[in-house]
């Protein structure tokens, strides 16, 4: 009996199969294939990193070129009044020396002038790095307005911030915030922007500083002729008006605790002004109209007591009663 032999392929089995395969459509992925294909995108992702972390130091580079650039320029307007200013509130911060009135602070002249204002808490300016960095956040309130009488619909509203650009006495917080693109601090920052959207906020900062802020901040300053400062000292009642953490401003408004009123001659730094009082009213609500809302209610108490405040510093900038007359005197 003949036997029949099975027709055997040309080649190896697994060539065979593979001919089979591309004759079908069908593909099959070799080892090697693989790796090939891992390394092709291993690779790309690779480039794409150095190129990207190249474009991201070059766009670091050319931010910073720019902030030295501004640094040298409106750095010599604002660097030295803000290091004149900050010592002097060092000084106010110390030991209070008595009340002080000067005659020119009584003639009142400074209220139609040009000036800046900083309100912040004593136990915030024990040293120049942190009346910086608490100035940034400070507000322009009722006191300033009440004493200088400049008209201020916001304050009136009870606003958190009634500062703005063209109001006087000018908000010293605002220069502060201006010109934070100058310190050493936004600079660090730059500098450890680690991708493209952290850079690109930085960037917007930079344009919104130098287009808008920093020259009108360093055009007020410099036409500023008086420099008003109000450092509120800590009291225990404050406490309960704080969820956690140290007292702050906005708790000291709303009880009375005592406030050091600074005024000075910027040109010569010349104190004009030193008095020490405390603010404190009672607020009563009159009409048809209630007003319950706790931030509001809140907002009217700091305005009573700021307005308060106020007028006892207009009480003692006002001219000395004349002394009395001798007894048989005609």
């Amino acid at each position: 009996m003949v036997e029949v032999k099975k027709k055997r392929g040309r080649g190896l089995p697994s060539i065979a199969r593979a001919r089979e395969d591309r004759a079908a459509g069908r593909g099959r992925w070799t080892t090697q294939a693989g790796f090939m294909a891992l390394a092709a995108v291993v690779g790309g992702f690779v480039v794409h990193k150095i190129v990207s972390g190249h474009e991201l130091t070059k766009d670091r580079q050319t931010l910073l070129s720019k902030q030295r650039a501004v640094t040298v320029t409106l750095g010599e307007q604002w660097f030295p009044l803000r290091d004149k200013l900050e010592a002097e509130i060092l000084t106010a911060s110390k030991d209070y020396a008595g009340d002080h009135v000067e005659p020119d602070a009584r003639r009142s002249a400074f209220r139609t002038q040009p000036g800046l204002y900083l309100r912040i808490r004593t136990a915030d300016a024990g040293d120049a790095a942190s009346i910086r960095r608490v100035a940034v956040d400070a507000k322009k309130d009722a006191f300033a307005t009440c004493l200088l009488r400049e008209p201020n619909e916001r304050a009136v509203r009870g606003d958190a911030d009634a500062g703005a650009f063209a109001e006087q006495p000018w908000n010293l917080g605002q220069a502060y915030a201006a010109t934070r693109i100058l310190t050493e601090d936004w600079k660090r920052d730059v500098e450890g922007a680690d991708d493209d959207l952290r850079l690109r906020i930085f960037q917007e900062q930079y344009d919104k500083a130098v287009n808008s802020e920093v020259p009108i901040a360093v055009d007020i300053v410099k036409r500023a002729q008086f420099f008003l400062l109000a450092l509120d000292e800590d009291v225990p009642e404050a406490a309960k008006f704080v969820e956690a953490g140290p007292i702050t401003e906005a708790a000291l408004q709303l009880v009375p605790h005592p406030t050091r009123v600074h005024l000075f001659d910027v040109a010569s730094g010349r104190e004009l002004l030193r008095v020490r009082r405390s603010g404190d009213a009672q607020v009563i609500q009159a009409g048809e109209r209630f007003v319950s809302d706790p931030e509001m209610v809140d907002a009217m108490q700091r305005q009573a007591n700021n307005c308060s405040l106020a007028g006892q510093v207009e009480a003692a900038l006002a001219p000395p009663p004349a002394p009395a007359a001798p007894l048989g005197a005609k």
